[in-house]
């Protein structure tokens, strides 16, 4: 057997190093990690297609802990495994595939505790708290979704490997509370802003994920420059703190999609696996509006094709899909419920949470306007930014989670420069809740707070029995919230 040359690669770094087959590594718990594997031959050229060839490796670490995790090509000679150790101590790799000089490769490596304070490991669902989120570190998590379905065509254009748009724009939206972005892994253009419609619009994107065009993609050929530029914006997003919600498909974004079940069908979903799964921030959702695929049988299957592929487990979601849910297909399947309501929003949320013990994300309900007033949107519905955030509150009041949408950030167009009402409203809103205990609100102390201002007043301490509270009427008529709290 030839001797690879083995090299491994620090995904957040831009340079690389190179070691011995015998050195032992050390990478910090969590953080995801390339371990490079050359070949003797460049790829491109070969009759072989490299996204076809198996290659994958078998982990063992502490408490002998085991993994397969798939591998990828990634151009030219190269070939990667991914991946970020759960648990800190002693970790061993060793790879598989029908290409010989990339068989039976051993990699050796020592956790060690991850340094960067915004990582505490993947999201999981609380068990003694099940409709809520925790880290795995035992971190409490307040979940502040936003809408950026197409986040992942941000600085396509740029040679600035820094990427000088999509920093910026994370930086704005972890300073005004959000933490969580659902995003498509790919969509081509909205109908209601087809085509090119300003410089900010993003559909159709510059690059496409396979080679070909959109109307016929070659879909067992990846276009690496797609996943390599993806690649970074997961990272940007990992380094931030921002949990990514991926959206495997998208049916309403003019996009073409393997045939259900097929070969590319698997070979898709395997690589966004292989690519992604390692990184702590994370979910996986097959599809946004998944009611737009008929066959419940399709969806299931896939997400047990993610549960048996995927080694981190990492949660497993389905936007929408209300009739799916409520006939309990998705039972054991999935690890949270994403809901879209519009009516009777609270009304309908109460019922979700009497009937299954998991988390609910409500991913859409309003939609802020731009600068203009109501009729500045590029969706079909728009909303005030104060008629978004009694939405939110509405919802939260509930038990759920949110997701904000502004109409310049939320679908192809991604105005990043734009700072709508709606953010202040949003970080007093993600601020109220991370001083509470979201997960318990048992208490008897009760204290008035309004929304908008960010003012409190005390209410005073609650008996047994019935408890009468008026708003104060310094406020005026405006929303007011009853905080309990435990003391």
């Amino acid at each position: 057997m030839k001797k690879l040359s083995l090299l491994l690669l620090f995904v957040s770094m831009s340079f690389v190093f190179g070691f011995a087959g015998n050195e032992t590594l050390l990478i910090q718990k969590w953080k995801p990690t390339d371990m490079e594997f050359k070949t003797s031959i460049t790829w491109q050229f070969s009759p072989t297609c490299p996204f076809e060839v198996d290659f994958h490796a078998d982990i063992t670490g502490p408490d002998n802990i085991k993994m397969t995790l798939p591998g990828f090509y990634d151009g030219f000679d190269t070939w990667k495994i991914r991946f970020a150790p759960t648990k800190e101590g002693e970790w061993t790799i060793i790879t598989h595939s029908d290409v010989v000089e990339l068989d039976n490769q051993q990699v050796k490596l020592v956790c060690i505790p991850n340094s960067n304070s915004k990582v505490h490991g993947a999201l999981i669902v609380d068990r003694e708290n099940p409709h809520h989120f925790i880290y795995e570190d035992e971190t409490r998590f307040f979940p502040v979704g936003y809408e950026a379905n197409w986040l992942f065509a941000m600085d396509m254009d740029s040679t600035d490997k820094t990427l000088p748009t999509l920093h910026p724009f994370l930086d704005k939206l972890s300073a005004s509370g959000f933490n969580w972005i659902n995003m498509n892994v790919w969509a081509y253009d909205t109908k209601w802003r087809l085509g090119k419609t300003e410089d900010a619009d993003f559909g159709p994107p510059l690059l496409l994920p396979w080679e070909g065009i959109n109307e016929n993609p070659n879909f067992k050929r990846f276009n690496l420059k797609y996943w390599q530029h993806f690649d970074k914006v997961i990272e940007a997003m990992n380094q931030h703190g921002m949990t990514a919600c991926l959206y495997l498909k998208v049916y309403n974004k003019l996009s073409n999609w393997p045939q259900n079940n097929s070969f590319e069908d698997d070979l898709y979903f395997r690589w966004v696996i292989a690519r992604y799964a390692a990184y702590p921030n994370i979910v996986w959702s097959i599809a946004k509006e998944a009611q737009y695929e008929k066959s419940t049988s399709y969806k299931v299957g896939r997400l047990k094709f993610i549960h048996a592929t995927d080694p981190y487990n990492r949660l497993r979601t389905v936007h929408d899909d209300k009739l799916t849910y409520d006939l309990g297909y998705y039972n054991n399947l999935v690890d949270f419920r994403s809901s879209q309501e519009h009516m009777d929003v609270h009304a309908t949320i109460l019922k979700q949470i009497a009937a299954n013990k998991w988390p609910i994300f409500m991913a859409e309900s309003g939609y802020e306007h731009g600068p203009n007033g109501l009729k500045d949107k590029t969706y079909g519905k728009s909303n005030t930014p104060e008629e978004v955030i009694k939405y939110m509150w509405s919802i939260q009041m509930a038990g759920v989670y949110n997701a904000y949408y502004y109409t310049y950030t939320a679908w192809d167009v991604i105005r990043s420069n734009d700072t709508p009402p709606g953010y202040a409203y949003v970080k007093k809103f993600a601020d109220f809740f991370n001083k509470t205990c979201f997960w318990m609100l048992k208490s008897n102390t009760a204290v008035w707070y309004q929304p908008l201002s960010g003012e409190y007043i005390e209410a005073g301490k609650l008996k047994t029995g019935e408890n009468k509270l008026t708003p104060p009427v310094i406020w005026g008529n405006v929303p007011v919230v009853l905080y309990i709290r435990k003391k």
